[in-house]
């Protein structure tokens, strides 16, 4: 594969764990099989800001820092690379944190934020827009002026000021909950409940059918939230999944209530958990990695029809996985992905995909830092060189470093301090190798698991243990005091982070 000539195609399906992959997306797997398929792929870390900065820098979190809450991800640098190495770099992401409000968006050549409340994709990417500009410190009255100004600089007019009622809408709400009990989508406190994987995957398309024409390559990065919470697949997959479609009040009230990470905590506390309630989650959840599932399949049949898809290095992967009201290895019950680093979490879906690779299932660990060299690099020639960089360690590791946001206390006073706490102001670092998973934490926790099952701390092999604690030790630096100003607070509300 000549890479300074081959388009890159790089897809995230947001909080997509390996196990729900591996049963619900025939795609995903069909191309596996005939390319690289990764068993135990490890994320660098169990939620999006820092994974996604180890996604585009290659860096653990405590190289990178970009790891609590409110921080900027305007540091990292794959498109900036790619950029320079004559590719045409897009963006299409529906993950409140990938996208403009943190300076994500800063390197690419176009980027479209797609988990706004916009009725009219073709027109002014509104909430994208204004995310900019309020990164950009313009304020709110200037954001709102220059978006106008856009607008009216629109080749769709209209439909982009619609667009920005829908958005006004959507910001009103968010502000004035009684607005929320309007029956309509528009005044849900999430703009998750608007967002549609379609429009990831006509933007993508539009992308592809273009860049077709052309001799530049071009990267293509996408973010899918379908599997990230609220679960809320199509009706058809509601239906397979189900047996049924779901009453739009009976999916917020499970999104809402029953899968609120902090509310389900509590619950669990009071022995108030629902187990169906827990159940129909999981098989929402299922029939959204199968949605997410279809649209990779579209993109492959866009790629061969546009005959590209010899020309196209594919990785397909998930910046985190997700709990789902199970019990962990660790004896914790959670859901979602907060106060954890189980395996859930850490272990995802990975698949690498090019005409030119040999097919192969890779058994050992392998993290997801790994992949910054194979796109920068390449991994035509010495392939192991690219996909087993020498300077790395034959280790995988998750970290889960303190995020900050001590709000949460005054927040959510019916959730046990010490759950907070692991979120707040403690680290967590599990390291994989081999067939050995050894976990160390702030409160002095230590854990080992061999195939599996869990062992004594000690039994785990020396110098194995020391690599997890040096990478535990260089995370006890970052700085968990950070306060959240009122905007923060309010756009990490929105994003059920809060």
């Amino acid at each position: 594969m000549d890479q300074s000539k081959s388009n890159i195609l790089f897809i995230v399906w947001d909080a997509c764990r390996f196990d729900y992959a591996l049963e619900h997306a025939p795609n995903l797997l069909e191309l596996g099989e005939k390319n690289l398929w990764f068993e135990k792929a490890i994320t660098p870390a169990p939620w999006s800001p820092p994974a996604h900065a180890s996604l585009f820098t290659g860096k653990y979190p405590h190289e990178h820092g970009m790891n609590q809450l409110g921080d900027s991800l305007e540091a990292v640098t794959l498109a900036a690379e790619l950029g320079q190495k004559g590719y045409t770099c897009y963006g299409v992401s529906a993950n409140g944190f990938a996208c403009q409000r943190t300076g994500f968006h800063t390197d690419f050549d176009q980027f479209y934020y797609s988990r706004g409340r916009e009725r009219y994709p073709e027109a002014l990417n509104v909430s994208g827009y204004a995310l900019s500009r309020l990164h950009e410190d313009s304020g709110e009255f200037r954001t709102g002026v220059d978006t106008v100004t856009a607008a009216v600089r629109s080749d769709h007019k209209l439909k982009s000021f619609a667009n920005i009622a829908a958005v006004g809408i959507g910001s009103a709400a968010v502000r004035w909950r009684p607005l929320q009990r309007i029956p309509h989508p528009l005044f849900v406190s999430d703009s998750a409940y608007n967002y549609s994987p379609q429009t990831n995957t006509q933007r993508l398309t539009e992308i592809i059918k273009r860049e077709a024409s052309t001799e530049q390559p071009f990267f293509a990065f996408a973010n899918y939230m379908d599997t990230h919470r609220p679960y809320n697949p199509p009706e058809e997959m509601q239906r397979k999944h189900l047996d049924q479609k779901i009453p739009p009040e009976e999916i917020r009230r499970l999104n809402d209530e029953v899968a609120d990470p902090w509310g389900f905590v509590s619950a669990d506390a009071r022995d108030e958990i629902d187990e169906e309630d827990i159940e129909t989650l999981r098989s929402l959840y299922a029939g959204e990695v199968e949605t997410a599932d279809t649209h990779l399949g579209q993109l492959l049949d866009i790629l061969r029809a546009t005959d590209q898809l010899s020309n196209t290095l594919i990785v397909v992967t998930s910046d985190h996985g997700e709990n789902l009201g199970e019990t962990d290895e660790m004896g914790r019950r959670r859901i979602g992905h907060e106060s954890s680093i189980s395996d859930a979490l850490a272990r995802v879906p990975l698949v690498v995909a090019h005409p030119e690779i040999d097919s192969r299932v890779v058994s050992q660990p392998y993290s997801l830092t790994n992949l910054y060299q194979i796109f920068t690099e390449g991994i035509a020639g010495k392939a192991d060189d690219r996909l087993f960089p020498p300077d790395r360690e034959n280790i995988a590791v998750c970290q889960y470093p303190a995020t900050g946001g001590k709000e949460l206390y005054e927040k959510h006073p019916a959730v046990p301090t010490a759950v907070l706490d692991h979120r707040v102001k403690e680290h967590s670092v599990a390291v994989y190798h081999d067939n050995w998973r050894v976990v160390v934490e702030t409160t002095g926790q230590q854990w080992a698991f061999k195939n599996g099952g869990a062992t004594t701390y000690e039994d785990a092999p020396s110098d194995f243990r020391e690599k997890c604690e040096q990478y535990f030790l260089a995370l006890q630096s970052e700085d968990t005091e950070r306060k959240l100003d009122e905007e923060q607070q309010t756009q990490l509300e929105a994003l059920g982070y809060m």
